[in-house]
């Protein structure tokens, strides 16, 4: 079970004080790197069905990770 939370403004503004504290000193670790993004849309019409659009969204990214070790992966050819 918890511990009970101080009531009253003086117990909210020491909660939003010790969040803080632990926020900065909480070491962010650098997530993957998107090097390249690229996205496209294509549309086209469907003559036999009017009012009916068909649409293709591809999106194509690299994505590098700044630390491969943590997650090592066999590439074969």
């Amino acid at each position: 079970m918890s511990t009970p939370r101080a009531k009253g403004v003086w117990g909210w503004l020491g909660r939003q004080v010790g969040y803080v504290k632990r926020a900065v000193e909480t070491d962010p670790t650098p997530g993957p790197k998107t090097v390249y993004r690229e996205n496209r849309v294509e549309e086209k019409q469907i003559p036999d069905q009017p009012g009916v659009t068909l649409r293709r969204t591809v999106i194509d990214e690299v994505i590098v990770d700044p630390d491969p070790k943590k997650n090592p992966q066999k590439i074969e050819n």
